[in-house]
């Protein structure tokens, strides 16, 4: 599935330096220092504004006005500390920050914000989608008090793993452990996700027991005859065929887990057929407990097919490079595998050595295998880019491939480095 990268792959050379600098401001406030380091390439981001609130409404509508650009981008409220409270984003900068002001604020939570803070700073942000990847940034780095969506507490992304096991199953994990055998997500509801698990297990009838448990199998060779019983009432109830129990063989449980694999992959999806036909069936004899029952397995197991489709089609869509606009008329490349943002480029006036560096990044990334996410702040950004995906689909047009892209950078190469130096080397993708 559409797994994300490290958060090396970043290239975020001032990371560590900026975790020690968040690590002092919450214990000690100093002057706040700005926003810190980006995934983004820094011609995609304008100049960081600090600005002081004037008490009166009036006069802090006239300051924004007068300093505040109507550009896409992010913004942040400070406290008497020098503190962030609250970070947003806007398609336009001055209209949102000035809405904060009105006579009657559409959001009460605004007037609180407000009442907090005694300062204002705002970054513009060339695009969007880039406004929005900067502010979920930032909701990681600093983990403002007012900003409830978006936080690392609060995000509960999770993966259904398959365990690596004689007798193998489905669990949920929040992140991928050496004991999986198999690793789909990441997917955002944890509580869904886990009712979806049971259901997977229960309706092709696998076992739900710790991986600790001794499992054996009924086409092994056994010195004496078999006396164990089934260590719990899945077996009396059929939905499970007892490995603890040798009540099985071992090819007819891995037949089960191979159907479980069909549907997970999206090859054979009968399963929510055949569960809607004995729920009708259930309900025909009145047995209306069997039937809600078979009606909350459905419903969990046709979300996750849902979730695990768009998943897939990220993989296959969302995999090559986004050409979107940077600052001064400059371009950008953001570079999507899985649909995850691996990195971003710009083109620069020593576009022969950016071409040439790019060129190599692009061939690496398209050939090595998806590293496994190991940060949930590449969890969050990944499932925030297919959502942009999802909600903006014509944005998938404008995605080149890889190879195109690498045959891009293969022609600046041809050219002069000198010539064309303001546009840039991907100046040619529209």
């Amino acid at each position: 599935m559409a797994f994300a990268a490290k958060q090396g792959s970043h290239g975020w050379d001032e990371g560590n330096k900026w975790e020690g600098i968040m690590s002092t401001l919450l214990t000690s406030p100093k002057k706040f220092p700005g926003f810190g380091p980006s995934v983004l390439v820094r011609q995609t981001r304008g100049q960081l504004r600090h600005s002081s609130i004037p008490k009166e409404r009036f006069a802090a509508r006239k300051m924004l006005r007068e300093n505040c650009p109507n550009v896409p981008g992010v913004y942040g409220w400070l406290d008497p500390n020098h503190r962030l409270v609250y970070v947003g984003k806007s398609k336009s900068l001055r209209s949102r920050l000035l809405s904060y002001f009105a006579k009657t604020p559409a959001d009460k939570k605004m007037i609180r914000i407000r009442q907090h803070s005694e300062s204002l700073v705002w970054e513009p942000i060339s695009n969007e989608l880039l406004a929005l990847i900067r502010e979920q940034e930032l909701i990681h780095r600093w983990r403002p008090d007012f900003n409830r969506q978006g936080q690392p507490v609060r995000m509960k992304p999770a993966f259904l793993c398959i365990s690596h096991s004689p007798a193998p199953n489905a669990y949920l994990s929040r992140r991928i452990l050496p004991k999986a055998g198999r690793a789909f997500g990441p997917i955002a509801g944890t509580n869904r996700l886990r009712l979806a698990v049971e259901s997977l297990n229960h309706e092709f009838q696998l076992r739900d027991c710790p991986d600790k448990t001794k499992f054996a199998f009924n086409d092994q060779l056994q010195l004496f005859e078999n006396a164990s019983t089934a260590k719990c009432i899945r077996y009396e109830l059929g939905t499970c065929p007892a490995p603890c129990a040798a009540y099985c063989s071992s090819a007819e449980y891995q037949q089960r887990v191979k159907q479980m694999l069909d549907f997970l992959t999206g090859r054979d999806s009968t399963i929510l057929n055949r569960l809607k036909k004995k729920m009708i069936a259930a309900s025909g004899r009145r047995a209306f407990e069997r039937a809600a029952s078979l009606r909350d397995s459905l419903n969990q197991l046709a979300w996750l097919d849902r979730r695990l489709s768009g998943l897939r089609l990220a993989e296959t869509t969302l995999n090559g490079v986004l050409q979107v606009e940077a600052r001064k008329g400059r371009v950008a490349w953001l570079i999507l595998r899985h649909g995850k943002l691996i990195q971003s480029v710009a083109g620069h006036a020593e576009q022969h050595d950016r071409a040439a560096k790019t060129l190599d990044l692009l061939t690496g990334i398209s050939k090595r295998q998806a590293d496994p996410p190991t940060q949930l702040l590449d969890i969050s950004l990944q499932l925030l880019i297919i959502s942009w995906f999802k909600k903006h689909p014509h944005y998938k047009q404008q995605i080149i491939s890889f190879e195109d892209a690498m045959n891009s950078c293969r022609q600046c190469l041809r050219h002069d480095p000198k010539s064309d130096a303001k546009g840039g080397f991907i100046g040619g993708f529209g």
